[in-house]
């Protein structure tokens, strides 16, 4: 063979053996960017600030624009039990009811977490922990110039307790742990833990500890409030 015709083979050959190893070589995947949703607005608690011979105050929150949400119930307790109550105070401490949620019934806590839509002025989602000792769940309510019953949210968030040589699982607020996404008028929960409690998947499920990325709950005007678990869409029983 001659030089040239050796170095022409050679500067082939190392071509074909760098082509060779360019295509072997996997291309690096897009990774799709999720979206991490907003997590609750911390509203500062105030002391009471409104006289009221009926009500029992439990919490005030100051919700920056004059207007004020308390969780109250009857001084003397009812079947009904607790309510949210926004309003605005006059002069020499009377509060201006400005509108009532629904009843929390027989529980003891009413407590919010809130989520203020960025585009709808004065517009609120907003998650009610309700429970006695233990959280039962969440029941999701729009307040506006009213509020409105969405759906419940049958999840809370489950800490591991020890005592002694027992262990057991304490359910908790999971509104902290909540994060919301809007999408058009659809609005999206999820939960930023490692694991939720789940009463009630809308599936025959009940009293499930499940991984909290494996459940989401969506709501939409259309379709109301629909749970989410490992991707399949379940109705949620609408509010008597």
């Amino acid at each position: 063979m001659k030089r040239s015709q050796y170095i022409t083979a050679l500067v082939l050959a190392t071509m074909l053996l760098g082509a060779c190893g360019s295509s072997s070589t996997p291309a690096a995947k897009e990774e799709k960017q999720v979206d991490p949703g907003m997590a609750p607005t911390n509203y500062t608690e105030v002391d009471d600030n409104i006289r009221h011979d009926t009500l029992l105050i439990q919490t005030t929150f100051d919700m920056g624009d004059g207007s004020f949400v308390m969780v109250a119930g009857n001084v003397n307790p009812t079947f009904e039990g607790i309510r949210l109550y926004r309003y605005k105070v006059q002069p020499d401490s009377i509060g201006e009811i400005l509108a009532a949620s629904s009843p929390g019934y027989d529980s003891w806590t009413m407590l919010p977490t809130f989520f203020p839509i960025a585009d709808r002025a004065g517009e609120h989602l907003i998650l009610a922990n309700f429970g006695e000792r233990q959280s039962w769940g969440q029941k999701l309510i729009r307040m506006d110039a009213a509020f409105t019953d969405l759906g419940f949210l049958d999840v809370a968030y489950p800490e591991r307790m020890q005592e002694g040589d027992s262990s057991y699982v304490k359910r908790k607020n999971i509104g902290p742990y909540t994060r919301l996404s809007m999408k058009g008028d659809s609005a999206v929960f999820t939960f930023t833990c490692d694991s939720l409690f789940l009463y009630d998947d809308m599936a025959g499920g009940f009293d499930l500890l499940v991984p909290a990325a494996s459940v989401r709950y969506t709501w939409h005007p259309s379709t109301g409030l629909v749970i989410w678990r490992d991707g399949r869409p379940h109705p949620v029983k609408q509010l008597s």
